[in-house]
Parts: C-alpha cells; sequence; structure tokens
C-alpha cells in the first residue's frame, strides 16, 4: 500500500501521509462540491470518511456528481450511496459511514463531534451558519466551500474557500455570510408561511438552488482539498479565505484579519455541548436547509 502513495509522499513525506491516514473526516453535502471532495480525500488515502447527506439524486445532478452513472434509478439513488460506492471503488481500505439525514439532526451532529475535520459542501446561509457553530463549539477544523454563477453580461463565476482551523477567522468574522439570508434560513414553517403570505415567496422557491457546473465545482474543491493537504502534513497553515474568480482565471488569497471578539471563535470555541448545540434540531428549522 505504501507504493499507492509513493508519488505524493515524495512531496509530503512518509509522516505527512500518516497523518492522513489517521484522519477522521466528515463532509457535510455528498451533491456537486460534495462528491469531487470525497473522490480527493479518497484517492489522498484519508482513512475514515462520514457522508451526510439528505438528498436522493435528481436528474438535473447527472451534469457534475462525480461516480453518478447513467443508469442511476431516479428517484431511489441516495447521494451518499453514490459516494460510498466511489470511495469503494477507489480504496476498499478506507472506513465509510454514510448518513442519510440532514445536517440539522442528532446524526450530522455526532458526525461533526466526531470528526477530526469537517468539510462544509452546502447550498443555503442558514446551514452554513449551524455547520460553523457546531465546528467551533467542539473545535473541528471546517473548511467552507462555496460555488457561484452570478447572472449578468457577462455573467460572473467562481467561487470561494474558508479555512476556519483553529479559532482566528471563520466565516462569520471574515464578514463573507450573508447574517440576514442565513437568518430567514433558520425561519421556522410559520414564519416561512408568513413571508409567503406577505411577499409572495412559496418555500420550495427559498430552498432552489442556482446554476452549477461541474469544472468550477471541481477547482473549488480541488483547492480546499489542497489547504487540507498542506495544513495536516505540515506544509504551512491553511489560508483563511481564498476566492477563485473564474471570470478572470485568478485566485486570490485574502489577508484581511479576522474579528478579535467574533462569538463563533472566541466565545464558544470548545465549548462543546454547553453552547446548547442541539436547539437547531429541536426546533425543527432544518426542513429547508441544504
Amino acid at each position: 500500500m505504501t507504493e499507492r502513495f509513493d508519488r505524493q509522499m515524495r512531496f509530503f513525506g512518509k509522516e505527512g501521509q500518516e497523518r492522513i491516514a489517521a484522519s477522521h473526516v466528515t463532509i457535510i453535502g455528498a451533491g456537486g462540491l460534495g462528491s469531487h471532495v470525497i473522490q480527493q480525500l479518497a484517492l489522498m488515502g484519508v482513512g475514515r470518511l462520514t457522508l451526510v447527506d439528505s438528498e436522493e439524486l435528481a436528474a438535473t445532478d447527472l451534469n457534475r456528481l462525480v461516480g453518478a452513472r447513467h443508469d442511476e434509478r431516479i428517484p431511489g439513488t441516495a447521494k451518499v450511496d453514490i459516494g460510498v460506492r466511489l470511495i469503494a471503488s477507489i480504496n476498499p481500505a478506507i472506513e465509510v459511514e454514510a448518513i442519510k439525514d440532514t445536517l440539522v439532526s442528532e446524526a450530522a451532529l455526532s458526525a461533526v463531534a466526531r470528526a477530526d475535520h469537517v468539510f462544509g459542501c452546502l447550498d443555503s446561509e442558514g446551514a452554513r451558519l449551524i455547520l460553523n457553530e457546531w465546528c467551533a463549539a467542539y473545535s473541528r477544523p471546517y473548511l467552507d466551500l462555496a460555488s457561484d454563477i452570478l447572472a449578468g453580461e457577462p455573467p460572473s463565476y467562481g467561487g470561494r474557500i474558508c479555512v476556519a482551523w483553529n479559532g482566528d477567522g471563520c466565516i462569520v468574522c471574515l464578514g463573507i455570510l450573508d447574517i440576514q439570508e442565513a437568518q430567514e434560513d433558520l425561519q421556522g414553517p410559520a414564519e416561512r408561511e408568513d413571508r409567503h403570505a406577505i411577499y409572495g415567496v412559496s418555500p420550495e422557491a427559498l430552498s432552489r438552488s442556482g446554476p452549477s457546473v461541474v469544472s468550477l465545482n471541481g477547482v473549488v474543491a480541488s483547492l480546499a482539498v489542497t489547504e487540507f493537504m498542506v495544513a495536516v502534513t505540515g506544509l504551512r497553515q491553511p489560508n483563511r479565505l481564498m476566492t477563485y474568480h473564474g471570470s478572470t482565471g485568478k485566485v486570490t488569497v485574502s489577508h484581511d484579519q479576522p474579528r478579535t471578539d467574533c462569538y463563533y471563535c472566541k466565545a464558544i470555541r470548545g465549548r462543546g455541548d454547553s453552547v446548547n448545540a442541539t436547539r437547531y434540531i429541536r426546533e425543527g428549522v432544518g426542513a429547508y436547509l441544504r
């Protein structure tokens, strides 16, 4: 098995490979972004992977979900099952756990608390806020990924990666989370119905995803997995915030400093169950979060 990883050990050494093999990574979201992350971590030799996603494959996923076959049952094929099959086809020695449940569940919270590192491949700001809080509470390094295509002439497209590694910056204190949108995402069923009545926006429309292309997802995922690799193997500290400007073909690294009084990085970091992490589950806010 050492020969399998020979080429990458020439880069970061045997000790670096051992650190990767000893890692337990939880990936929240096994769709367009998450499937790239799953594939790359399996190829890299991460020893244990936990996949969390409640959704089944749709026909509109077939343009970008790594590991999906043309003859999958639609509906009827869980995205996490595609991920498990993909990992087994790469390296059956990897320990895999599949959780077909939403982020806002006891199973997902447990998967975050038990992991060494967490990748968030989510669509909604509300889900990102919850995962950011959970990772801070349990002191879990959190890599938040997003790809974007914005309408216009010409369109703007690309993505970004935020790495909250050691309590020194996160999606909130670096200013990349839309707090208002997150708060709207976290409204309960009654509040959502009120918004529908007032603004004419249905709950289904609120959770609808935008355009997505496999190559953009692949770039963002590769940048994130690289930051994970360099941090775990000790090559360097990960960048806090990287932005892929697909429209111009550039990647920029932000050197903005996080707020020193961040609630997530400082006030609740490492406090575990005492932050009342299960309140989102009890309040039932997860029905529209992806």
